[in-house]
């Protein structure tokens, strides 16, 4: 009457002393299922160097048309407001890495400036970005590889 099976019989040993074991074999599989090269989520940031609320509402703009490109990654983009008085103010859009920036985007703003308006600024600066991107950042961060 006791007839125990193979599986009853490893889980009696699994419960003696075996069990030490089976995590080192899920901790090996856990191991080599992780990929080999850890994927950033984000591959940019944008920082707001506004200081108006037009300033803001432009960053705000950008962000919300801001498409990264698909392979490029490592690079900020800085949204600057240059002489903010309370009739106008010049937003200066750059983009780089932590060696190199270059200003892409230059526009005057004004508390007056239509949301129809920030948007077309805002689409304009982005193209910029992708452009600069797309062509010098590309040469130079190879060039930097290249050392």
């Amino acid at each position: 009457m006791h007839h125990m099976s193979r599986f009853t019989k490893s889980l009696l040993k699994l419960q003696k002393g075996g069990v030490a074991p089976l995590f080192f074999i899920c901790f090996i599989v856990l191991i080599f299922s992780l990929p080999a090269k850890p994927q950033s989520e984000v591959g940019y940031l944008i920082v707001d160097h506004t200081k108006t609320p037009w300033g803001h509402r432009f960053y705000k703009t950008f962000t919300e048309v801001w498409k990264p490109p698909k392979g490029i990654d490592g690079y900020f983009i800085i949204i600057k407001e240059e002489k903010p008085s309370f009739k106008q103010s010049w937003i200066v859009v750059s983009v780089g890495d932590n060696i190199y920036n270059r200003i892409v985007y230059v526009n005057l703003l004004k508390p007056t400036t239509a949301d129809f308006d920030m948007q077309r600024y805002a689409v304009s600066a982005s193209k910029r970005v992708l452009k600069f991107l797309l062509s010098d950042f590309l040469r130079i961060k190879s060039l930097e590889n290249q050392m």
